[in-house]
């Protein structure tokens, strides 16, 4: 039975994506949603609970009454998977200036969903409505966050016609990143990753308390290349890669790839006209180029020389290159592919 409040409820929910899936209440029986409107999704660098003002109007449905509205909408969608500081917000801000894509970035619904061990149907409810779209000519591009790629497989299954960037770089530039900008970031995940690189078919994990902090960067690196490879087999014809660092050597060449591999037809040199390139991706109110990123990088590799050199020979004992065989994922920025 229905009432006049939830039939204005299910016409707002299933009618246009105003309404935000925020996250899974605790108790795991109802989502939260808040709602937002399109400027508030092109500034979002996350779609989470940093969305949330004093003004915020949010509600809780339940799933039950919420389940089958969302079965009738499509879950038709696009997906950026990446390893991180790998330049993937930009990529999808870049992308998200094209008429017919609408950029969801970092919905932290999905790593509610990654981190859920005992599936309970959070993605069959919640990707339809991380799909929606303002216009008809639009398709949702959803830029996950990397801890997502345990999952990016059955995203990209359920989305049957979905088509996947997947962005990586080079393991000496992403340990110089990350040492430098989020060692929190990389414990914090550090024995879920090396209980996923065993699931990926490497030999049982070392103590993680032996690792140190470069050779857990690189077991990071590693596991979600391994895991972006797992999605580009799984979906052959569906996925290319995106290599951040031959992007930002040539970004209208670069870009051109990254629209090709969406089937978008767009003018990469005027979609760079703009000051994206000379912004931090994550704060636009932040200056931040190619250049600038460069002197952090070489300062970074200078600071942390004997743990990136610790977490390179690690990646060399585990055989990493080997098991990227057939990727055109790169352990050293001169390595050639």
């Amino acid at each position: 039975m229905t009432t006049p409040d939830t039939d204005r409820l299910r016409e707002a929910i299933t009618s246009s994506p105003n309404l935000f899936p925020l996250e899974r209440t605790p108790a795991g029986d109802a989502i939260a949603f808040v709602a937002i409107d399109e400027p508030a999704y092109l500034a979002a660098s996350f779609l989470d609970r940093r969305l949330l003002a004093p003004t915020s109007r949010t509600g809780v449905v339940p799933r039950q009454l919420l389940r089958p509205w969302v079965a009738g909408l499509p879950a038709s969608c696009d997906f950026i998977f990446h390893v991180s500081h790998c330049g993937s917000t930009l990529l999808s801000r870049l992308l998200g200036s094209h008429p017919g894509v609408f950029a969801v970035r970092e919905p932290g619904i999905l790593r509610q969903a990654a981190a859920d061990a005992a599936d309970d149907g959070l993605l069959d409810d919640t990707l339809p409505l991380l799909a929606r779209t303002f216009r008809s000519d639009q398709r949702a591009m959803i830029k996950a966050t990397s801890v997502v790629n345990r999952i990016a497989l059955p995203l990209m299954q359920r989305a049957g016609d979905a088509r996947g960037l997947l962005m990586t770089l080079p393991a000496d530039t992403f340990l110089a990143a990350v040492l430098d900008g989020s060692p929190g970031d990389i414990a914090a995940h550090a024995a879920d990753r090396l209980a996923r690189l065993e699931r990926l078919g490497m030999p049982p994990r070392p103590d993680l308390a032996t690792l140190g902090a470069g050779r857990a960067a690189a077991m990071s690196w590693l596991c979600e290349n391994l895991s972006l490879a797992a999605v580009a087999r799984g979906c052959p014809g569906r996925t290319a890669w995106l290599d951040f660092d031959h992007f930002l050597a040539a970004p209208a060449a670069g870009l051109d790839a990254a629209l090709a591999a969406f089937d978008l037809r767009g003018d990469a040199n005027e979609m760079l006209r703009g000051d994206l390139m000379q912004r931090y991706a994550k704060r636009p109110d932040v200056a931040y180029d190619a250049a600038f990123r460069g002197r952090l990088l070489a300062d970074a590799r200078g600071r942390f020389a004997a743990e990136i050199e610790a977490g390179l020979a690690w990646l060399d004992d585990v055989g990493a290159a080997d098991r990227l065989t057939g990727t055109p994922v790169r352990i050293r920025t001169g390595d050639v592919h």
